[in-house]
């Protein structure tokens, strides 16, 4: 038997994360515009990796190698304005006209996303930041009887040239979090 178990369930409870992502903002042009609620926001890391396998039974992988990396946040933005709107189909977040015209493909337009959270044991910030992003989800607006807001999805582009604050160690964006308690 292995010596290492020590205690059974949670072992630093303080850590325990509840709520929402409680502030949302991008920024473009040296302006940060706060999105406002964005319930059940989901920060994602992805990696993926080829994993090549060799020619014996049973096979087994022989070589790993990473290819790709990637962050995303995604959510419901349910402050429904002619900012919001145009960030959400892909356009500047300095609209100053409320129509947001749909049609003619324009040049793609990146930001900066940063989201921050509290643990609600110690009141802790939990925040990430994506450097260079932009806005990849449909717009949808439908109808009902509690808050409506389209889907809203900001995915990470490389920022190895520090264009939006990133560089050659950190291209994408970052997440702080404390160290347990």
């Amino acid at each position: 038997m292995w010596n290492g178990f020590t205690k059974q369930g949670g072992i630093d409870e303080g850590s325990y994360l509840v709520g929402e992502w409680s502030e949302i903002v991008a920024r473009a042009g040296g302006v940060n515009y706060q999105l406002g609620n964005c319930p059940e926001g989901v920060l994602e890391v992805s990696r993926e990796y080829y994993m090549h396998e060799d020619t014996s039974l049973p096979k087994k992988v022989d070589h790993i190698c990473p290819i790709r990396t990637g962050m995303k946040f995604s959510g419901v933005l349910e402050e429904i304005h002619r900012r919001n709107v145009s960030l959400l189909v892909g356009q500047t977040l300095a609209n100053t006209d409320s129509y947001v015209y749909i049609g003619a493909m324009g040049t793609n337009y990146f930001y900066t996303l940063r989201g921050r959270r509290h643990r609600c044991s110690d009141n802790v910030a939990i925040e990430f930041c994506i450097w260079k992003c932009m806005t990849t989800s449909l717009f949808q607006l439908g109808g009902g009887t509690e808050a409506q807001g389209s889907p809203f999805e900001a995915t990470g582009i490389d920022d190895t040239d520090g264009d939006y604050g990133g560089d050659a160690t950190n291209p994408l964006g970052y997440i702080w979090s404390p160290a347990p308690a």
